[in-house]
C-alpha cells in the first residue's frame, strides 16, 4: 500500500518549501528511487527546474521535465502526476491530491506555517484518510 508522508514544516517561507523538496527528490533518489515533483504551475516548475541545478553547492540533481521528450531520469518535474508513468515516489507540491494516489509508493506532502498552505494540506491529508490511506506526519 502507498505510504503517504506529511512534512510541517516550522517556516512560512515558500523557498523553503521548495530546497525541502529537493532535500527529499537527493534523499530519494539516493535509495535508488524514480522520483515525479508534482508542481502547481508552470511557473513552479520553472522554479523547481531551476532550483534543482543549483540548490546545493556541491552537487546538482539531473533531472527532466514531464513535457520534455528526452531520456527518462531518476527525477522528474511537471504538472500532472496522472501523465507520469515511471516514478514510485513523488513529491507534491501542488495544491490538489495526488490524482493516482495508488500508482507510487510514497507520497510527500511539504506543509509550511502559511494559512493557505495549510488549509490545502488538511484538506489533502482528509482525501487520503478518505481513500483508505494513512497518512503520518513529519513536524521539522
Amino acid at each position: 500500500m502507498t505510504q503517504v508522508n506529511f512534512y510541517s514544516l516550522k517556516t512560512s517561507d515558500s523557498h523553503s518549501r521548495l530546497v525541502f523538496a529537493c532535500r527529499l527528490a537527493e534523499k530519494a533518489r539516493s535509495l535508488g528511487h524514480d522520483v515525479f515533483i508534482q508542481t502547481g504551475s508552470q511557473q513552479q516548475t520553472q522554479t523547481m527546474d531551476e532550483l534543482l541545478w543549483e540548490f546545493s553547492p556541491a552537487s546538482f540533481l539531473p533531472h527532466a521535465l514531464s513535457s520534455s521528450k528526452t531520456e527518462k531520469e531518476r527525477i522528474t518535474v511537471g504538472l500532472d502526476s496522472a501523465a507520469n508513468k515511471h516514478s514510485d515516489v513523488v513529491i507534491n507540491l501542488d495544491s490538489n491530491p495526488c490524482s493516482k494516489p495508488q500508482q507510487y509508493t510514497k507520497i510527500n506532502e511539504i506543509i509550511i506555517q502559511d494559512e493557505e498552505i495549510l488549509q490545502q494540506g488538511r484538506t489533502r491529508f482528509r482525501f487520503y484518510k478518505e481513500q483508505g490511506y494513512k497518512p503520518e506526519t513529519f513536524k521539522l
